[in-house]
């Protein structure tokens, strides 16, 4: 069963300065034109599961519908995204939950998109923090599906940078996933490693079920080990620090790192995307 999987941390709604609008509806409305673009890829490219990071809703929201039992308000990323992509013709489903509070008035988390039924969906915090008032508080967030007789576990991650905790967090996925006892599963999102960091070897070396992790990247382009996935800013230079790790039972086909380009003057987020296509054993 070959399937799509793209990953992207989408900066809670940053790309836009939302205080030099007249209204947070004035705000969303124009920031569709990023959300317009992610959901054209999405369709363009038939992907069939997106795991995101730093999928925000704003706090000072009413609470208009739940999934999975999480309220969700009507700025949810996901939510945005999957109306758009049915005002398309394209019928998906999503899963979200609330991490930690983001740059003062979001409530920033985690979400996957998925053309197939999600049987299952968990999330739990990986970090020692768990206030959500903490940036430093990490929840990470699964979602089981089933197709053509195979059963899929997807996460989608975001840890702590390496001295804020990562090792333990990263460690505590990998039990998760023995926990679950499901051998057919997909690791993706930002794990605020770089690729050229020694903590890089936590990620090269881990095991699951007795068997090492495969870095997509790193197994179709063994001459680009350190492509930069997020673009830099003032205090971090540019780095692979987003993954898409899968077990050796699947094999990757294609993997390339997407959303370098501009929308007129806007980027889509800080971190490019990283789009692989998969068969999974």
């Amino acid at each position: 069963m070959k399937v799509k999987v793209l990953t992207l941390n989408l900066h809670t709604y940053q790309e836009l300065d939302i205080n030099k609008f007249k209204s947070s509806q004035a705000f969303l409305d124009a920031y569709r034109v990023i959300q317009e673009h992610i959901a054209k890829f999405i369709l363009q490219n038939d992907v069939d599961f997106v795991t995101f990071q730093e999928a925000g809703q704003l706090q000072c929201e009413n609470v208009c519908e739940k999934e999975f039992g999480i309220d969700i308000k009507p700025s949810n990323y996901l939510r945005v995204l999957k109306n758009i992509l049915s005002e398309y013709g394209a019928k998906y489903n999503y899963a979200w939950d609330f991490s930690h509070y983001g740059f003062n008035i979001w409530e920033e988390g985690l979400g996957i998109l998925t053309k197939n039924k999600i049987v299952d969906f968990e999330s739990r915090y990986v970090s020692k923090e768990i206030d959500p008032k903490v940036f430093r508080s990490r929840k990470i967030i699964r979602i089981r599906t089933e197709a053509d007789g195979k059963t899929l576990d997807v996460y989608s991650v975001h840890f702590n940078w390496p001295a804020l905790g990562f090792k333990g967090e990263f460690e505590n996925v990998l039990k998760w996933i023995e926990e679950r006892e499901i051998e057919n599963f997909i690791v993706a999102g930002d794990f605020n490693v770089s690729s050229q960091s020694q903590e890089y070897g936590l990620i090269r070396d881990a095991m699951v079920f007795g068997k090492p992790l495969v870095d997509t990247w790193m197994s179709l382009n063994p001459s680009k080990p350190n492509e930069p996935t997020f673009s830099g800013d003032s205090s971090e230079p540019p780095s692979r620090i987003d993954y898409i790790l899968i077990p050796q039972t699947f094999k990757p086909l294609q993997c390339e790192i997407v959303f370098k380009e501009r929308i007129g003057e806007l980027r889509v987020s800080d971190h490019f995307g990283l789009f692989c296509e998969l068969v999974i054993g």
